[in-house]
């Protein structure tokens, strides 16, 4: 992802985990109270279903798995 763009992952039957594989993500999911900073390394992973924004706060790289 480009700095400052938005991925937007529609509302799944399924949980997510995503990966940050180099830079620094923003990451919020409907429903839950916190939103979560990923730097290279880190990882989140969902508990419950719902819609999830995600934004590169610089350049990064991500995986994401349906769980």
């Amino acid at each position: 992802l480009q700095p400052t763009e938005i991925l937007d992952l529609e509302e799944t039957e399924h949980r997510m985990a995503i990966e940050c594989k180099s830079g620094v993500l923003w990451v919020t999911h409907s429903g839950e109270q916190q939103d979560y900073m990923l730097r290279a390394g880190k990882r989140y992973a969902s508990k419950t279903k719902g819609k999830i924004v995600i934004q590169a706060i610089n350049e990064a790289c991500l995986d994401i798995e349906e769980n």
